[in-house]
């Protein structure tokens, strides 16, 4: 008789995961706030949005495409390139009618004209038809509602009112609603007029500013993003299902979403055995591997337009594809034109990495600088800022050691251009992370070629452009960049 032998090979079994749920708000913050401006007025670009753009913070402007480039007896308006500028930083440029006609006193065909109007120009200009609205002088009736809301993810229907000639607000009543929002794990819309000029405007402009400074200090508890980006959040969260299952270290998530996913493009975040999972609510089955070791960590990366990355959205960066290939929770803090050591704020730059690296959100498991290139113009055009350079980028380095002592901290240089004192900025960035005890990635060293004319028409985002890679030319760098992250 045959002898038959057998192997038992032990079988990793899937299993349901009964406590997985969707997360109220994004990556599992308590609460949400949607800054709103009304009317298109100048202050929105002249003093809002470098207040907003300083704090990390994003928001939404209500336009009316009449008023656009124009000054009435009301206020200085907005004109369509300063909504191009401040939606390229991603702030929201969205609807409040065409010429701000009170709907509660308009006929259907009226009313049809004042939003079609809109979002035509708007989307001519902008590139994009705004899938949100907001009402003139809040007049919301049922027929305007059948008309205004086909196609949007959501309209606002209620807000706090944020100013001082009317409301009267104080820097106490900004915070005791703020905490009222958190404490109810609530959405906070603010609505906000003009600063100097318009409705409502402000006597002590700075109580604003220093409510933003305290909001953006709040943001591994607060979600602060567009209206657009929340109101699609909720609304998917709310027709959504998800089915979780696990076989060993994989989790696979089946949603079922009753959405549009033409409109409705909002990651959702699902809290899944102790972790925050983003999810596409529309994808099907994602499996994560819980066993990848930068799955669900928490990566700030900050720095100029190698982070911002220019006119184009930073998702097409190698650091956000190589992020989102892990699963990170990636926040952005890049600002164009920003420089290590020194302050550009007054030509729309923004401030010092040093003096703004504070700003990032303090539940961060990794943190990356990329940052250099504009520091080295100032140096050549004045030689004596060559030593507060010096200084400047140690207190960075020391800064952020400081503030982050148990995150994986990386530098990354510029990349090789033919600058004055280019050499001497990448060397002075070696020896202050070797100071530290920084991890550095050598950009100098890798594969874009600057001084190619071909590989430049081919991989960057102008022909004369030495900074600012394209989606293709990112792609490039996606295994090293890989290897990086991996290393921190």
């Amino acid at each position: 008789m045959k002898k038959i032998l057998l192997i038992l090979v032990p079988l990793t079994l899937s299993c349901s995961v009964k406590d997985a749920q969707i997360c109220k708000f994004k990556d599992g913050r308590e609460a949400a706030v949607s800054l709103t401006f009304d009317d298109g007025i100048l202050d929105h670009y002249t003093l809002v949005a470098p207040k907003l753009d300083y704090n990390g913070l994003k928001a939404t402007f209500w336009i009316c495409g009449a008023n656009i480039g124009t000054d009435d007896y009301y206020a200085h308006r907005l004109t369509w390139d300063m909504c191009r500028e401040m939606a390229a930083n991603g702030h929201e440029i969205s609807s409040h009618s065409w010429s701000h006609k009170n709907f509660a006193k308009a006929t259907e065909d009226e009313i049809r004209e004042e939003v079609q109007k809109n979002d035509e120009i708007i989307e001519r200009e902008l590139g994009q038809k705004p899938i949100t609205f907001c009402y003139p002088f809040n007049a919301i009736t049922d027929a305007a509602a059948a008309i205004v809301e086909e196609g949007r993810v959501g309209v606002r229907t209620y807000q706090e009112a944020q100013g001082q000639m009317n409301t009267h607000s104080t820097a106490e009543s900004l915070d005791a609603w703020l905490r009222k929002v958190i404490d109810n794990r609530e959405w906070g819309v603010t609505m906000t007029h003009g600063i100097h000029d318009g409705w409502d405007q402000w006597e002590d402009e700075k109580v604003l500013w220093n409510f933003y400074e305290r909001l953006s200090q709040k943001r591994d508890s607060v979600w602060v993003d567009t209206f657009a980006k929340v109101a699609s959040y909720i609304a998917e969260r709310d027709n959504c299902s998800i089915k979780v299952t696990k076989r060993g270290d994989k989790v696979t998530i089946t949603p079922t979403c009753t959405l549009d996913p033409a409109l409705y493009k909002e990651p959702l975040t699902a809290h899944v055995l102790g972790r925050y999972i983003e999810f596409d609510p529309f994808g099907g089955p994602q499996t994560f591997d819980l066993s990848d070791p930068l799955f669900g960590k928490v990566l700030n990366i900050i720095g100029d337009s190698y982070v911002k990355n220019h006119v184009r959205p930073y998702t097409e960066t190698w650091h956000f594809k190589v992020a989102k290939k892990h699963h990170m929770v990636y926040n952005n803090y890049g600002i164009n034109g920003g420089c290590i050591a020194f302050d550009r704020s007054w030509i729309g730059f923004g401030k010092a990495l040093v003096d703004r690296y504070d700003l990032m959100s303090d539940e961060a498991d990794y943190v990356i600088v990329i940052a250099g290139h504009n520091d080295t113009g100032t140096i050549a055009n004045s030689p004596d800022s060559e030593k507060v350079f010096l200084e400047r980028l140690d207190s960075l380095c020391s800064g952020i050691k400081t503030k982050f002592p148990k995150a994986g901290i990386g530098f990354v240089t510029p990349w090789n251009v033919n600058r004055a004192m280019f050499p001497e900025v990448t060397e002075a960035i070696r020896q202050a992370c070797e100071k530290y005890d920084i991890k550095l990635l050598d950009a100098t060293k890798s594969i874009i070629d600057v001084r190619n004319d071909d590989f430049r028409a081919k991989y960057f985002q102008g022909p004369k452009d030495t900074a600012h890679l394209t989606d293709e030319g990112h792609d490039l760098l996606l295994e090293w960049g890989d290897e990086f992250f991996k290393s921190l």
